[in-house]
């Protein structure tokens, strides 16, 4: 299979051998495949329109030429019919090659509507012309046969190939015997019959009404059994087949069926005698019509075809936003395709010797999906699929989508991890310098600063009297003792020792709150968790409690209600301060930080505020499963 192609089908038992990704296209070459793709289209295109307008050239001819037939019975209606014998299925068949470009019956039906044209020699009053276009009339009825039996794939069976083969066969063969014995012969079958006696024809080479009796009779038998064996045969194809062409059949055959209904009613009735009845007439002009319209079907069929795979697109699609697995894929793409052995490869997942080799089963084949010039999925399915390529290449493009969902997923989802990681390191990291420099001023500057005091005060108790020098030094020890309250303060709110030694509540009740303020703790089984967990908790409380302190008036009343339900950790700090409109204020760094934290350890923060009614933060972090409380060190809190 060459790089770059579309697709690759392989029909039967066996495998498929796939080429190995990564192997590059040289930059000659890639840049030649496009433009030549171009002109391919283009040239098809316009064969396809030079087509087109033969096949409108010669309906207007086969109209010109019946109208003014005044020998035939029914002219108008002839000229209708035999334009409709060419023009339709000569467009159709382009309308298939422009929607299937790799099916055989989009030629065949163009091949029909066009060689049909000859059908048109059967208006002109000439002897030969005539002649001609008689019976030319019969080998168009005959290949009509062939046309029904090869929708919707373009090829016949061996069934098709035998019921054709013997019956037009023999049926030519008595056309020809007849042919040769009839100087005047009819006008053809069906409505196109001559007011009076029709051209001679300039075939026969006898003159015996004896044997062309006998030869028509046997004629009626043949055509009669080839009508059956047609009938049957669609019959047949139906019940058997796949949904996909049984799909295909439902819509595209029962025209043709009724075409063949018709004619072994129209033999039967000629075989019986009843030649010159009303049925007869009727059955006739039935037949005609069906005749005419055998290529609506086939065209209604690749509509239908098309609107169905439409419908299983989108189902596929939205059902495929629910990231279903590659097994789940395979068996949500069975239903649509009908078919219940549908296998999906995914080769960019695959072991490469897997990939390098797909085995297909008996009447399976192998559709390949390319992204980028590159295999990415195989489709191994039914071989009647090949004749709904629509639906398997809905197939492949949902497959395709899933594939690329679910590796941006993991992509998605491993980043994600990544950031949260990454997000704990550096909260971890922040906390450590925390606890790192509340352990340097403790141990540090705070001894510092005592030894000074101590110092101050021997100094001071040395100095006699109440001399100048003693004031002096007990206000430096003073200011020396402040300066140790402060230290203290900015120390507790870098790491305080209580949340590491006894848990978040009571380092919580140890925060003070300016003068006229009051804090308030109401927690239920809040035991001890993870050092990362205790400190995103309190310092989110923390933050809270100082911005309400800070903005909630002299006189505001703080609550911190703390509570665990099942593996979540919950807290909520409300105040009754002026609040606030969220629209109108601008977030700092401390709603930032709260959200930093809980969202390392996958919490959420919210706030709840308008003005006059106060504020509310909210927030939940899960608890690991992992994470133990030790029962001593547990505080109940009514609440």
């Amino acid at each position: 299979m060459r790089r770059g192609a579309p697709e690759r089908s392989v029909t039967g038992a066996g495998s498929i051998a796939l080429p190995a990704v990564g192997v590059g296209v040289e930059d000659g070459s890639a840049r030649a495949v496009i433009p030549a793709q171009r002109v391919r289209r283009r040239d098809r295109v316009a064969w396809q329109m030079a087509v087109a307008l033969i096949a409108v050239a010669a309906g207007a001819v086969a109209v010109w030429v019946t109208l003014p037939a005044d020998f035939l019975r029914y002219p108008a209606w002839l000229a209708a019919q035999k334009a409709v014998l060419v023009v339709g299925p000569a467009l159709t068949g382009v309308y298939w090659m422009r929607r299937r470009p790799r099916s055989r019956f989009g030629p065949m039906l163009i091949a029909w509507g066009l060689l049909g044209a000859l059908f048109i020699l059967q208006s002109s009053s000439d002897d030969w012309l005539f002649t001609i276009g008689l019976l030319w009339e019969k080998l168009v009825g005959l290949g009509v046969y062939a046309v029904i039996l090869a929708f919707p794939t373009g090829r016949l069976d061996r069934p098709s190939r035998l019921v054709l083969g013997v019956g037009v066969a023999a049926a030519l063969v008595l056309y020809a015997a007849l042919g040769l014995v009839l100087p005047q012969p009819g006008a053809g079958d069906s409505i196109s019959g001559c007011r009076s006696l029709c051209p001679h024809n300039e075939l026969a080479i006898a003159s015996d009404p004896a044997l062309a009796v006998s030869l028509m009779e046997f004629s009626h038998y043949v055509r009669l059994a080839l009508a059956l064996a047609v009938a049957a045969l669609l019959v047949h194809r139906f019940i058997t087949s796949a949904p996909p062409r049984k799909r295909a059949l439902a819509v595209g055959a029962p025209v043709a069926l009724l075409f063949a209904l018709c004619h072994t009613l129209h033999e039967l009735l000629a075989i019986v005698g009843a030649a010159d009845t009303g049925l007869y007439r009727s059955v006739s002009w039935v037949g005609a019509a069906a005749g005419a319209a055998v290529w609506c079907g086939f065209l209604f069929a690749l509509i239908a075809a098309e609107l169905f795979a439409a419908r299983a697109m989108k189902r596929l699609v939205e059902q495929s936003t629910h990231h279903p697995s590659e097994r789940e894929l395979e068996l949500m793409l069975r239903e649509p395709l009908g078919d219940p052995q549908l296998r999906l490869h995914f080769l960019d997942t695959e072991p490469d010797a897997e990939r390098q080799r797909i085995d297909a089963g008996p009447g399976r084949d192998v559709r390949v999906i390319h992204r980028d010039a590159i295999p990415a999925v195989a489709i191994v399915h039914d071989t009647q699929l090949d004749d709904d390529p629509e639906l398997l290449t809905a197939a492949g493009a949902v497959a395709l989508l899933a594939a690329e969902n679910a590796r941006l997923d993991a992509r998605w989802n491993s980043g994600l991890q990544e950031l949260r990681k990454s997000r704990a390191r550096i909260v971890r990291a922040g906390d450590a310098e925390r606890r790192k420099v509340e352990q340097n001023l403790h141990d540090g500057v705070q001894q510092r600063l005592i030894a000074i005091r101590i110092d101050l005060g021997l100094a001071c108790d040395a100095v006699a009297g109440d001399s100048p020098t003693r004031g002096r030094l007990q206000g430096i020890g003073d200011d020396v003792e402040a300066a140790l309250d402060e230290l203290r303060e900015v120390a507790h709110g870098l790491y305080p020792p209580t949340l590491a030694d006894w848990g978040i509540v009571t380092a919580l009740e140890r925060i003070r709150v300016q003068s006229g303020a009051s804090l308030t703790i109401e927690a239920a089984d809040i035991g001890r968790y993870s050092p990362e967990l205790e400190t995103a908790v309190y310092y989110s409380c923390l933050e809270s409690i100082q911005n309400a302190s800070k903005h909630g008036g002299p006189t505001v009343a703080i609550t911190v209600r703390l509570r665990r339900r099942g593996d979540v950790l919950t807290f909520r700090v409300t105040d009754n301060g002026p609040g606030f409109d969220p629209a109108r204020v601008r977030h700092g760094a401390g709603l930032q930080s709260m959200r930093d934290r809980l969202g390392a350890l996958e919490g959420r923060v919210s706030v709840v505020t308008a003005p006059g009614r106060g504020t509310t933060i909210a927030g939940t972090v899960p608890v690991p499963a992992t994470t133990a409380t030790p029962p001593e060190a547990l505080t109940q809190y009514p609440l």
